[in-house]
């Protein structure tokens, strides 16, 4: 079997109750009541991968800011002050210094600003997998204008040929690398497959080489541990609306900052917030720009205050209260559950089958018949379908009968005689 392949139907062992498991059974299942949308009966929400209900954390910090806005004569430095507290508590979630993050709008203004800012001769190039997040793949295809190759691996005809899903990891990249790649483009988790790319090893064999290596941590964040020190990523984006539970429109951008340091990169989108040398009278001399020497240099003056707040609220609980270790835990248990219940009623599950080659949260149905998701909408089931099939995501607050629910709509399914391949 070639290196990165894995067998679709292989099961995950789970591991024997423990008194820690039901203690922290116990705990998620309090942690559930923070999402008033899972009161209704009626609906089983399954697409945290897509966009998570609010909870009230969320919910309480952003009443709080508008409290503040309503009633307080100049609140701003206060919102400052917790955009800041949140950039703090994002850089302690990934073990990076608050320097080294800046806040970004979205993941696609991150991977942006990466790609962008990254010195290459015409002629040169970097590898993405072609089934990579579109957001990822158009940042570097942006740049073909300017001389930049981009070499998409054919991952895809691999699957539909074999069935097989491919976790990426340094063998993936070697036989498209070459002296002249600057850059391998790549997803930690695949949104479209649940596939949890070998990151690390991929980072040990071409950082050396002077190969920087982008990440998009979306479908990590939130849902599983995050060290950007031990992945050694040149850089990573991510969004907070999905595994993070805030509001769209505030994301994070990590640079290590040796390669601040050894490259000196241009921002592409350039403000006050950029700058390290501005004047406090706010006049613009004819001096020479000098960019803060940290990951600082890709922030604007301005983010989006109401989230941040939201961002504090979150990341707060999330780390101290609920750990993302426990999270990550929780979620391979719901997905051993689903594996268990899936080879039961005869459901393939597509992807990896074990360990860290697999998303804790992220599975896909190998369902294409288009009467399965009319029978998901009927039943209150909250799914996403794709290519590969239908995408069944979970987050904190989902517990095993969420799963069961699913699984009694699918054998519904099948005594209607809708296929399951």
């Amino acid at each position: 079997m070639a290196p990165g392949i894995t067998e679709p139907n292989a099961t995950t062992t789970l591991p024997s109750t423990t008194s820690k498991d039901l203690t922290q059974s116990r705990d998620f299942a309090i942690y559930r009541h923070l999402v008033p949308l899972l009161s209704n009966p009626s609906i089983t929400y399954l697409n945290a991968s897509f966009q998570p209900p609010s909870n009230l954390l969320v919910h309480g910090a952003i009443s709080a800011f508008n409290n503040e806005a309503l009633l307080s004569p100049s609140p701003k430095q206060s919102w400052l002050q917790t955009g800041e507290d949140a950039r703090s508590l994002i850089a302690r979630y990934i073990n990076a210094s608050p320097t080294s993050i800046a806040i970004t709008r979205d993941t696609t203004e991150g991977l942006n600003n990466f790609a962008h800012s990254l010195k290459f001769k015409p002629g040169d190039n970097v590898v993405i997998l072609d089934s990579e997040h579109p957001h990822h793949a158009y940042a570097w295809m942006s740049l073909r204008p300017a001389g930049l190759e981009v070499r998409q691996i054919p991952t895809i005809p691999e699957f539909e040929k074999t069935g097989l899903v491919v976790t990426a990891n340094a063998d993936t990249f070697a036989p498209y690398v070459d002296e002249r790649t600057v850059a391998i483009g790549l997803s930690s988790v695949m949104f479209h497959s649940g596939q949890w790319n070998d990151l690390k090893g991929i980072c040990e064999v071409y950082r050396p080489r002077g190969i920087h290596v982008l990440a998009d941590l979306t479908q990590q964040v939130g849902f599983a541990a995050v060290d950007v020190t031990k992945l050694n990523v040149s850089a990573a984006a991510f969004s907070l609306h999905k595994g993070l539970n805030c509001p769209t429109g505030f994301a994070a951008m990590y640079v290590d900052p040796d390669v601040i340091r050894e490259t000196d990169p241009n921002p592409p989108i350039v403000g006050y917030g950029a700058v390290q040398n501005v004047r406090a009278d706010l006049l613009v001399p004819a001096d020479g720009i000098v960019y803060h020497p940290t990951a600082r240099r890709f922030d604007h003056l301005n983010m989006n205050l109401v989230a941040a707040a939201a961002a504090k609220a979150y990341l707060r609980f999330y780390l101290d209260v609920m750990g993302p270790e426990n999270v990550e835990e929780h979620l391979y248990a719901l997905g051993g559950v689903l594996r268990r219940e899936c080879k039961r009623v005869g459901v393939r599950i597509v992807g990896p089958g074990h360990g860290r080659e697999h998303a804790p949260h992220l599975y896909i149905l190998d369902l294409h018949d288009g009467r399965w998701m009319e029978l998901f909408k009927e039943e209150g089931i909250y799914v996403t379908p794709y290519r590969l099939g239908i995408r069944v995501s979970f987050g904190f607050y989902n517990n095993e009968e969420d799963v069961l629910s699913l699984v009694r709509v699918l054998e519904k399914g099948i005594e209607r005689g809708i296929p399951v391949a």
